[in-house]
């Protein structure tokens, strides 16, 4: 009898490690540039010129409690959720109401002179630069992130705040040709230097960013009239290139162009495609998953923690088969989709990357609400995302017309960045 109520005591110490709640993570910083996850501290090859973006995110730390408050926080028995969000919870304890929200997150990001960065737009709790890389003798430099959170708790009676930073590096190795004396996304420039040709070729560059914006917007009246100024630059650029050889002959420019201003927004269109059949997919899965849910609540048997997992999942699968620039085109070309309403992250109290719950009654209920959530919004979300499929094609009228006046340029080479 002694053995077996050691035993007992023993499996409860076991079961209780099992289901308490782990420490919050020390404050940490991801990085993904153009999609793809970079570990700080990691070196990044670029070439004169190259352009991406670097999308930042603070992780760990308190926003581990707000986010998956059932992994990483031990609530007493009579503790309930009232609400919680992205960058608030509401809970009650012992008859008392206790907030943590965020008040402000203040990003910074770093360089030397050598490095242009340029903020874009602000994502779901996340940040994103546009890196340019310029022309230049210029072979190693760095972008740094600084990230720093300031959380307050509040329960009516004491009020205190929580600071959370972290920072990260990325180490560029900076290559290309050494002679090249002006360098963008679009366009390189070696040989003879000339101020009149540098400034032309800035406005080029202009031009070829401002008709993608238009494209980007579907401003499309006014992409006719940006095509006719890129192409009078163009036939200014080769003039001034022509008259300036013809004068003293060694005096020679190189000129280098790559692709349209479409390419980008061409690449989008595919994208988007992907985007409205994943929606189409994702129809599918919320209906059998809740389905699945009822039968399982009908049966009268109580739910499992592995039953759980196996209906949460195909949603976690089906998100990570999006495209990885998911969020932004999101937040370009529809804006009346929000991207916390799509990922299952934000809706359950428990981190669904551990395989673990803690409280099954509270992950059910998130499961449930999040379907039913999805339900509602996935019929709508869908007809947003194909009416701006539809509105994206049009793009290929201005597409054919720029691809067919690069074709025809003969004073300098140009790539075609679709072959």
């Amino acid at each position: 009898m002694k053995r077996i109520a050691v035993l007992c005591l023993i499996l409860g110490s076991i079961l209780a490690q099992t289901i308490a709640a782990e420490p919050l993570r020390e404050p940490y910083i991801q990085l993904f540039i153009d999609g793809k996850l970079m570990e700080s501290g990691s070196d990044l090859e670029v070439n004169k010129g190259d352009q991406f973006t670097l999308l930042a995110q603070l992780k760990g730390g308190r926003s581990d409690f707000v986010w998956y408050p059932d992994t990483y926080f031990d609530f007493s028995s009579d503790a309930k959720i009232i609400s919680r969000g992205n960058k608030k919870i509401v809970y009650q304890e012992s008859d008392q109401e206790k907030t943590w929200e965020l008040l402000s997150e203040n990003i910074e990001f770093e360089s030397d002179n050598k490095i242009k960065l340029d903020m874009l737009q602000e994502l779901a709790n996340r940040h994103m630069v546009e890196v340019n890389i310029p022309a230049g003798n210029v072979e190693k430099s760095y972008i740094k992130v600084t990230i720093v959170s300031t959380w307050q708790f509040t329960d009516g009676n004491t009020t205190r705040l929580e600071e959370n930073k972290a920072d990260a590096i990325i180490h560029l190795d900076i290559i290309g040709n050494e002679n090249e004396w002006f360098a963008t996304p679009n366009i390189k420039a070696s040989g003879y230097k000339s101020n009149s040709i540098e400034e032309k070729l800035n406005g080029i560059q202009s031009s070829y960013d401002t008709i993608e914006d238009l494209l980007t917007s579907f401003d499309f009246a006014s992409v006719q009239g940006e095509i006719r100024n890129l192409q009078n630059l163009m036939r200014e650029l080769e003039t001034q290139v022509r008259k300036i050889e013809a004068e003293t002959p060694t005096n020679a420019t190189d000129l280098y162009f790559k692709g349209t201003p479409s390419d980008e927004v061409i690449k989008d269109i595919s994208s988007f495609k992907e985007l409205a059949e994943a929606w189409n997919e994702l129809e599918t899965i919320v209906k059998e998953q809740t389905d699945e849910l009822n039968k399982l609540e009908q049966s009268g048997d109580r739910i499992k923690r592995k039953e759980l997992f196996s209906l949460i999942k195909p949603i976690i699968k089906w998100q990570e088969s999006l495209p990885t620039n998911a969020e932004a085109l999101l937040t370009t070309y529809t804006k009346d989709i929000d991207w916390t309403d799509i990922i299952i992250q934000s809706a359950l109290s428990f981190n669904p990357e551990k395989d673990r719950i803690n409280n099954p009654d509270l992950a059910i209920t998130d499961f449930k609400e999040f379907l039913s959530r999805r339900t509602q919004q996935v019929q709508t979300e869908k007809t947003t995302i194909n009416y701006a499929s539809t509105r994206l094609q049009a793009v290929k009228i201005f597409d054919g017309m720029l691809l067919g006046y690069f074709s025809s340029i003969n004073f300098a080479k140009w790539e075609n960045t679709r072959e």
